[in-house]
């Protein structure tokens, strides 16, 4: 069935005008997104596709490659699905750095938890905090392999001092999803802890995160 043999009332676009996009399926919104289906199949089967082969929350960190595979979707239409879904991720999670303070470990987890999200290597993100605990400053300071980050001092400390910070928060993730430390994770933190103390500036927490979890080695004293 073609797009234009389905009732007016139900074709997304005319559902998005009557009614609001808030009320649209996952489908619909990726319909609107792509467009035009092809001769086989309309843009709300291929929609459905598409949602059926890569879920809605893996849609943005999937591959060009992976999108063409599905028949009705060229590397155009895989560019703008991949826009949308970035743009939206970016959206929904931006927070505003000068408002938000760190108390507690779960404050980092709550901060950071979509940009760890769904990641196959590691990623070292820092955040540099003033003395009223306020985030001024988030920094991707490394990118590694899908094993190990190493977590390079003198680039922490070059930004702290150029963000004139009290302090800092260091956080990486496991991909395997378990966030427990490991002997290279614990022998960082050490040298790290004592270059921040020379320095006068805070280490105030190194997180780490896994699959909807995180291990805090301020909560478990080990800083």
């Amino acid at each position: 069935m073609k797009l234009k043999d389905i009732s007016p009332e139900n074709r997304p676009l005319e559902r998005l005008l009557t009614i609001g996009a808030n009320s649209l399926s996952n489908a619909e919104l990726l319909a609107l997104i792509i467009k035009t289906g092809t001769k086989r199949n309309n843009v709300l089967n291929i929609s459905h596709k598409i949602l059926t082969n890569i879920s809605i929350k893996k849609l943005s960190t999937t591959t060009i490659t992976e999108l063409t595979k599905i028949e009705g979707i060229g590397k155009t239409k895989a560019a703008q699905i991949l826009s949308i879904a970035e743009l939206s991720k970016r959206i929904n999670y931006i927070t505003n750095v000068n408002n938000y303070k760190i108390f507690q470990p779960k404050d980092v987890f709550d901060y950071l938890r979509y940009d760890f999200d769904c990641l196959s290597q590691e990623k070292l993100i820092v955040l540099y905090i003033n003395p009223r605990n306020e985030v001024i400053s988030k920094k991707i300071i490394a990118i590694g392999s899908d094993e190990q980050t190493i977590i390079p001092i003198k680039e922490i400390i070059n930004y702290a001092l150029k963000e004139n910070a009290k302090g800092v928060v260091v956080t990486h993730n496991h991909p395997s999803g378990d966030p427990q430390p490991s002997t290279e994770d614990r022998y960082a933190t050490k040298n790290l802890k004592q270059s921040l103390k020379l320095l006068d500036l805070d280490f105030v927490d190194h997180v780490i995160f896994g699959k909807n979890s995180f291990f805090s080695f301020k909560e478990k004293q080990l800083l």
